[in-house]
């Protein structure tokens, strides 16, 4: 299910470190609660401070801070009271007692950075986490959700290549292989002639055209010897991805390459493209080793259609 099982990915993560948290406070002896430790840090910087605003500080509900706080009130970690100029506003202090167990624990508190430190290094880059929050922030899931299926949608059309759409092909493809990399120059063999690399040769270009008869996305078959044929060339326009265009563009290049009973279907890509790359994966193919130097320097994956249907 790929994407779709980040949430839970996520939750179950975060459950699994919870529990640990809590073995390791029990182990050092302690009765202090992980959970506790953004409450815990918050009031430490911040001071004293009302619910509502711990809960908006570290992007939680009120209702958990509620739960928290009696807790850590039930421990004698936190006080609470009214706030002076406002008695409808609870405020959260750290207790003297509080503030003892928090030099208490600061040598535990190393030691777990340490290990956790330690898991982050072997796991590659954290940052994800940090950009992932930066992307929500600026737009929520649900917010792109509504965004996107709220858009005017159009009907999409796939038509083979007329010298009509030559320029379409060109600039297509030059637009989004400018945009991560730069144009090679196979590249512009092909895309300057398409009819004597692609067509000529057996292959085929495919064109996906909008309501309006605008082309938003076009992918080619390039034929090799041994009755061996490429997908290449796949590009969508920007207004367009996520709407299952590069799917039928995909779709339909296998389809082509069975009626014409190749023995291979491969492609080449590169590895930071992972959209593209789970769209290949979702069609059937698999990642394989070159079985020869790249014409692109930029490939650094190989992928063939596997056999099953």
């Amino acid at each position: 299910m790929g994407i779709l099982t980040l949430p839970f990915r996520l939750k179950r993560l975060s459950e699994q470190l919870q529990q640990d948290g809590f073995k390791l406070f029990r182990y050092s002896g302690t009765t202090f609660e992980s959970k506790w430790f953004p409450v815990f840090c918050y009031l430490k910087e911040a001071g004293p401070t009302s619910v509502t605003d711990i809960a908006r500080g570290l992007g939680v509900s009120h209702p958990g801070i509620n739960q928290i706080s009696k807790e850590m009130i039930a421990e004698g970690l936190v006080a609470s009271y009214k706030d002076v100029s406002d008695k409808r506003i609870r405020v959260l202090a750290l207790t003297s007692h509080g503030k003892h167990v928090i030099k208490e624990i600061d040598p535990l508190l190393r030691s777990i950075r340490t290990v956790l430190q330690e898991v982050a290094d072997q796991s590659g880059d954290i940052t994800f986490l940090d950009r992932l929050e930066h992307a929500l922030d600026k737009d929520s899931l649900y917010e792109r959700f509504v965004s996107r299926y709220e858009a005017p949608g159009y009907e999409v059309t796939l038509v083979t290549y007329k010298p009509f759409y030559r320029s379409a092909f060109a600039r297509l493809n030059e637009e989004w292989i400018n945009f991560y990399f730069e144009l090679e120059e196979r590249d512009r063999r092909i895309l300057n002639d398409p009819e004597r690399y692609i067509i000529h040769r057996g292959g085929e270009i495919f064109f996906a055209l909008s309501d309006t008869n605008q082309v938003i996305g076009t992918c080619a078959l390039v034929m090799h010897e041994g009755s061996i044929g490429e997908l290449s060339k796949m590009a969508v326009v920007p207004e367009a991805r996520g709407r299952g265009v590069g799917r039928m563009l995909g779709e339909a290049i296998i389809s082509f390459a069975r009626d014409k009973n190749l023995e291979q279907l491969f492609l080449e890509t590169n590895s930071v493209l992972a959209p593209a790359i789970r769209l290949y994966r979702d069609l059937g193919f698999e990642e394989h080793p070159f079985p020869n130097k790249s014409s692109y320097g930029r490939a650094d994956t190989y992928m063939v259609l596997s056999e099953r249907e």
